[in-house]
């Protein structure tokens, strides 16, 4: 009966910590890179660092088709700090089976950048909170919409 009860647990324990996934949540952000320094009236850049997990793709934030969904990184407003252009890397160029036309995707790792200006009475240490939106695919087999959630931590000056 204890190897029953032993074979159980080694069979379910990989089903239960896969099931508190959604399928599909298949991004995470490794880190965010300030370049520049982070000093009140400077400008800097946050360059976000998104991993996916291995078998899927993300559409581009230029998808191939209209009616794919965009990868898009949004930046909410914190005190002092105001965002510019978000800069995207070009999607790579993909045939997928089932599908007549290339998509245009980012798979395994790529990078976002934010370039941040800094008000001259922004105070240091302060959070930007962002959120990544995505599509994850696998194939052509594509899952609900994703939102995850993070923050752009800027550090006091040193």
């Amino acid at each position: 009966m204890r190897t029953f009860i032993t074979w159980l647990g080694i069979v379910l324990l990989p089903l239960a910590a896969s099931a508190q996934k959604k399928p599909g949540a298949a991004a995470s952000v490794e880190g965010v890179e300030i370049k520049g320094d982070a000093v009140a009236g400077s400008r800097i850049t946050a360059v976000v660092k998104v991993k996916l997990e291995k078998g899927y793709h993300v559409h581009s934030n230029k998808p191939s088709q209209p009616e794919y969904i965009p990868t898009v990184l949004t930046v909410e407003s914190a005190a002092g700090v105001k965002a510019g252009t978000i800069g995207y890397p070009a999607g790579k160029s993909e045939k997928v089976r089932g599908l007549d036309k290339p998509l245009s995707v980012y798979e395994e790792h790529f990078e976002v950048t934010v370039p941040l200006g800094l008000a001259a009475t922004a105070k240091l240490p302060l959070t930007v909170p962002a959120t990544l939106s995505y599509q994850a695919c696998q194939g052509a087999t594509c899952y609900a919409p994703q939102r995850l959630k993070f923050e752009i931590r800027l550090p006091a000056a040193r």
